[in-house]
């Protein structure tokens, strides 16, 4: 018996495949993982783990999980329970389309925010773009003035696609955004060695169709990993502390010291500086709306 260092390139049930040096092992882990560091909010391997495992020949069994230095969460749908994406990641791009589907505000706000939350790096990709984008116009520079990184790209004629790349050399790189945006066909353009299944828009809900299924990890010829996820309709939160919601909305925070009461929720308070932000266009309408949202979800 001998332990090695591995990592957890995807989940399958009860089973992990775990890259360890050049070489691929699928194995189960023991029933008592030992967590290195502080115990972790979900106690489930994810895609991204580090860990160590006992092997004998050809076979193994993870055995320990080393500190994970990031891990982006979400309230899983229905049951409000945490949910990991993936773990030890250095950057995500969160993937959009310039149209079908049409991009939604809230839910981009809400990754950035998980982002923030767990200090990833968050680049805007806006997939799609050669076939127009006048419906982001109005609102995407808002983004662009907040300091996010936001590049326009064609998975299809390959357009911006250089920018990208140089983005991902040695890095771990999340991929994530709604279905149909066009995660798969990017990764592809990126690097047609992943051969993922493309999926297309419904013509009767103007919506993606899932093709991704489960989280993988996976290595990049020229350096670096990026991790598929599957395409997300919604992503709750969890924990948005006062903190975190300063670090995501940075525009609003700067506002909330001038209100009149201490504990201003900026929905019905007289002498609220933040909705008076609002009213001048200091403060963008969409990006308050998700404020919003998000502080009344975790207060509710």
């Amino acid at each position: 018996m001998k332990l090695v260092d591995g990592t957890v390139i995807a989940v399958h049930g009860p089973l992990v495949r775990v890259q360890i040096g050049d070489r691929t092992v699928v194995m189960a882990s023991r029933r008592r993982l030992k967590w290195e560091g502080a115990s972790p909010r979900s106690p489930r391997l994810v895609v991204g783990d580090r860990i160590v495992a006992e092997m004998a020949a050809e076979d193994g069994v993870v055995v320990a999980v080393r500190p994970r230095e990031n891990s982006l969460c979400r309230a899983a749908p229905h049951s409000g329970r945490p949910q990991l994406l993936a773990a030890n990641v250095d950057q995500a791009l969160l993937v959009f389309a310039a149209s079908r589907p049409e991009p939604k505000r809230g839910l981009l706000d809400r990754f950035l925010f998980a982002c923030h939350a767990s200090g990833i790096d968050a680049v805007i990709i806006i997939n799609k773009s050669d076939l127009g984008r006048s419906e982001l116009d109005d609102w995407l520079p808002v983004y662009e003035n907040l300091g996010y990184e936001v590049f326009r790209v064609s998975a299809r004629t390959g357009w911006g696609l250089g920018r990208v790349k140089r983005r991902l050399v040695g890095r771990t790189t999340l991929f994530c955004g709604p279905s149909g945006a066009g995660k798969s066909s990017l990764l592809n353009s990126v690097y047609p060695g992943f051969r993922l299944k493309v999926g297309s828009i419904s013509d009767a809900t103007g919506k993606g169709r899932h093709t991704t299924t489960r989280a993988e990890l996976m290595p990049l010829p020229y350096g670096g990993f990026v991790v598929d996820t599957p395409g997300l309709k919604e992503f709750g939160v969890l924990d948005a502390s006062d903190e975190d919601l300063a670090r995501a909305f940075p525009e609003i925070a700067a506002f909330v010291s001038g209100c009149q009461f201490s504990d201003c929720s900026h929905v019905q308070e007289p002498g609220c500086a933040v909705k008076e932000a609002v009213e001048r266009g200091d403060i963008d309408a969409g990006r308050f709306a998700s404020y919003l949202n998000i502080r009344e979800e975790e207060s509710s």
